[in-house]
């Protein structure tokens, strides 16, 4: 006669008794192992779940600000368990802007609507302004990962982009992060309509971040800049306002160090040459060297980002 005592469903003596030693009938089962109760969906299905899968938010983007500047809402959210990762599709829809003076913006800018896209809104003259919109270097700061490691990256938002990652966990944020101060561009003061959405699957993307590293005198050398995340390839272009243009001739330098005294590669861009150049291991930050262009002109570096 087995001994009362004896765990009934244990595989051996030493293993723990249930608390419940009665028959196992629908609904008096034991307790689950971790992941079996999972609901019947697809990965992305379980990460959808209660989860804002794409929305806009509204930039309210000043060009006198020299600090970071973002929206006041996510434009998505997922976020699941580490078994939830998957493929996911990432879509940045394209920027539009909203034709307010600035000065008439209220603080809570998220409901104001009237948005036109650059082909919308044309070269019609933007209220408060003397000339038509000039649109900012809009970006799109992405974080992604599972639970014991995150990412993040700053992505160009342009005319709208598609790209993937694979994660359980995904935030896509509109933000501004160059500005003249820090070798960058400025545009019109306004408020803009940035909106983003996601789904399952694959996508090749194009995903590019430009770092403009401001105006390089003629002979001589910018500043330094922290290369972009993921950063897996690099052009250099030159913004000369010359009618035409002067060809593009530069170096672009790669360093281990802010100082620029430890280089781990160099490439000549010039207009007969075929970028984009890989960025070399070691490499956290970059220079530009105006290479007898004839003019002092803004430069920017556009890098291919490793996120498809």
């Amino acid at each position: 006669m087995r001994d009362r005592f004896q765990p009934k469903y244990a595989r051996d003596i030493d293993a723990p008794a249930p608390l419940d030693d009665r028959p196992r009938v629908p609904g008096r089962i034991l307790p689950p192992n971790p992941g079996e109760d999972r609901e019947g969906l697809s990965p992305f299905g379980r990460l959808a779940k209660g989860c804002a899968l794409g929305k806009s938010s509204i930039l309210r983007y000043d060009a006198s600000v020299s600090g970071v500047q973002d929206a006041g809402v996510d434009m998505l959210t997922v976020e699941g368990d580490d078994l939830d990762a998957t493929q996911m599709i990432i879509t940045l829809a394209t920027p539009r802007v909203i034709p307010l003076a600035f000065a008439d913006l209220q603080i809570d800018t998220q409901n104001i609507t009237g948005e036109l896209d650059n082909l919308e809104i044309g070269s019609e003259i933007f209220p408060g302004t003397a000339g038509p919109v000039s649109w900012p270097p809009l970006e799109a700061l992405v974080e992604f990962g599972v639970k014991g490691a995150r990412a993040k990256a700053v992505v160009d938002y342009i005319q709208g982009m598609t790209f993937s990652v694979v994660a359980s966990y995904l935030r896509v944020h509109a933000l501004v992060t160059q500005s003249e101060a820090n070798g960058g561009i400025v545009g019109t003061s306004a408020a803009y309509y940035l909106a983003a959405f996601v789904g399952p699957g694959y996508a090749r993307g194009d995903v590019r971040r430009t770092v403009y590293v401001g105006v390089v005198n003629n002979n001589a050398p910018s500043g330094i800049f922290a290369v972009p995340k993921f950063a897996s390839r690099a052009t250099v272009v030159s913004c000369d306002t010359t009618v035409p243009p002067n060809v593009t001739s530069a170096f672009l330098s790669f360093f281990q160090d802010a100082a620029g005294v430890n280089n781990v590669g160099n490439y000549f861009q010039s207009g007969n040459s075929a970028p984009p150049f890989d960025v070399p291991a070691g490499a956290a930050y970059f220079s530009v060297y105006n290479d007898g262009m004839g003019v002092n002109t803004r430069f920017a570096v556009i890098f291919e980002l490793a996120l498809s």
